[in-house]
């Protein structure tokens, strides 16, 4: 039996290429157990460390109250006698005279009537003369005017709290009680509180008093052992 030629053989298939390593991610690795526990502890004993000292200096404030802030009383008196020139320029009361009779005349003086502060001192407060802290005072100043009747004063009075307004003032109170006016106002940045007040007879009048300080050590006092102040100016244009 004759066989024919073979039929040729499929071609041998290649060996596959040999895998290529994968490259590692690169980036940090991430934080094992014990340094996410040390990070955790030290912010923990920071935070601690800043609430109880915030506690402590809150405890300590209570019990020994808030310091005054210091401040010369001259330099304090000459201020008031500039606020109170505002609030009689918008009062706008040109004919309205001084008053200087011995009730109402103008006086400017500095008073030690200034609390003790704290609950160390809550006791002190109860009592029928609570004592003043040494070395703090309040200044004020106090003039009047006079020939002034009921309705113009009524009219000065919402003059003043409009403009006073205008100006930036705080005007607190504006009421009317006992046939008295009262007009309460506390200037742009505080530190002082002032009043004009419609009285009886015709009269108008407006005081100034300033927060208590401490004045320092080197303040000049008088008899009284309270500082020394400059004499009063009063405002300008006002007739005496």
């Amino acid at each position: 039996m004759t066989r024919g030629p073979l039929a040729p053989s499929a071609p041998p298939i290649p060996p596959a290429p040999p895998a290529r390593p994968v490259a590692a991610a690169s980036g940090p690795r991430p934080a094992g157990p014990r340094r996410t526990r040390v990070t955790v502890a030290v912010g923990l004993t920071a935070l601690a460390t800043v609430l109880s000292l915030g506690a402590g200096l809150t405890a300590r404030q209570w019990w020994d109250g808030d310091a005054y802030p210091v401040a010369d009383p001259a330099v304090t008196a000459d201020r008031l006698d500039a606020r109170a020139q505002e609030v009689y320029a918008a009062l706008a009361l040109p004919d309205a005279e001084l008053d200087d009779g011995p009730t109402s005349g103008p006086r400017r003086r500095a008073e030690s009537d200034c609390p003790y502060t704290g609950l160390s001192h809550l006791a002190d407060r109860f009592g029928d003369t609570p004592p003043d802290m040494p070395g703090v005072v309040t200044v004020s100043s106090r003039w009047t005017l006079k020939n002034v009747p009921a309705s113009a004063g009524q009219s000065a009075l919402r003059r003043a709290a409009t403009e006073l307004r205008r100006q930036g003032w705080d005007v607190t109170e504006n009421a009317t009680a006992d046939r008295r006016t009262t007009l309460r106002t506390v200037p742009p940045g505080g530190g002082a509180t002032l009043y004009a007040r419609a009285l009886p007879g015709g009269r108008l009048a407006v005081s100034a008093a300033a927060e208590c300080a401490r004045y320092p050590e080197t303040t000049p006092t008088g008899a009284d052992g309270n500082p020394r102040l400059p004499p009063q100016r009063l405002p300008d244009g006002l007739r005496r």
